[in-house]
């Protein structure tokens, strides 16, 4: 064998090994890319992923802030409401505040008022106490005195009554003595049943005080059992007793023959049937 066979066999060893070596690091190179384009893939993959899920998260966040933010408005504009319904209710408590110190303001300017009032009135009423008092004072010593007079009117009275019976029993007797002396010492004629003794048919009237009684009383009218045969006459007045207490005065408006009628004039009691009335003739 040559020395240029061997040579050129060396060499095409040398070339074989070299290409060999070019191949496996080729090789090599392939797989290291191939595993880490793989890798760059997968990292890709990751990433892809990873934004996808971060996106999903942002838009849920989103959602969330969103969904938030609506509830933040609408309770801004429920405290907006409520903000100003508080306003609306300030402004009608002022409103309302200063009406009751304006009220305040006038009752208090009343109560002075009725205060400066009270004042006049309680001074008027105690200077009307006083007076009172002074009247009452005159009206007991009034009463006191017309208690006295009364009483002595029903002395008075009672005197009247009995002279009177004296003067009709005197003025009966003269009046028989007057028959008797007119017939020539013969008896009387009798009187007609109806003349009071002591009163000649058709007289005039009687001098001195008539008694006599209520028989009826109708409100402010009254009747009494004495008439014009006892010389009662219209517009004649008496005085109404019970006892000895005054009650009334007796107007006579209407005379009968045996009664009479008429009003119950100043009364200071209940004027009753039974009670007693005597008109003063003379002072008619």
């Amino acid at each position: 064998m040559s020395t240029m066979t061997k040579v050129f066999i060396v060499l095409t060893a040398v070339l074989s090994i070299t290409v060999s070596c070019l191949f496996v690091a080729a090789a090599a190179q392939w797989s290291n890319w191939k595993k880490l384009a793989e890798d760059y893939q997968v990292m890709a993959d990751a990433a892809i992923t990873q934004r996808m899920n971060t996106e999903a998260v942002m838009s849920a966040t989103l959602a969330m802030k969103d969904a938030t933010l609506g509830e933040m408005a609408r309770q801004k504009a429920d405290l907006e409401l409520k903000n100003k319904e508080q306003a609306d209710a300030e402004a009608d408590a002022r409103a309302k505040l200063a009406r009751a110190q304006n009220e305040a303001v006038a009752a208090e300017a009343g109560r002075k008022k009725l205060e400066e009032i009270m004042d006049i009135q309680t001074a008027q009423l105690s200077a009307l106490q006083k007076q009172n008092q002074s009247l009452l004072g005159e009206n007991i010593d009034l009463q006191t005195r017309n208690q006295r007079q009364n009483t002595r009117i029903l002395e008075l009275t009672s005197e009247s009554t009995i002279r009177l019976d004296e003067i009709r029993n005197l003025q009966e007797k003269l009046h028989a003595a007057e028959q008797q002396l007119a017939t020539g010492g013969k008896p009387a004629a009798a009187r007609p049943a109806d003349t009071p003794a002591g009163v000649s048919v058709g007289a005039a009237g009687v001098a001195g005080p008539i008694p006599g009684e209520i028989m009826e009383v109708a409100g402010n009218y009254a009747s009494v059992n004495v008439g014009e045969s006892s010389g009662l006459s219209k517009g004649m007045v008496a005085m109404v007793f019970r006892g000895r207490q005054y009650l009334a005065d007796f107007e006579v408006d209407s005379v009968r023959p045996k009664e009479a009628g008429g009003r119950i004039k100043l009364a200071q009691g209940d004027v009753r049937p039974g009670d007693r009335v005597v008109f003063n003739a003379d002072k008619q």
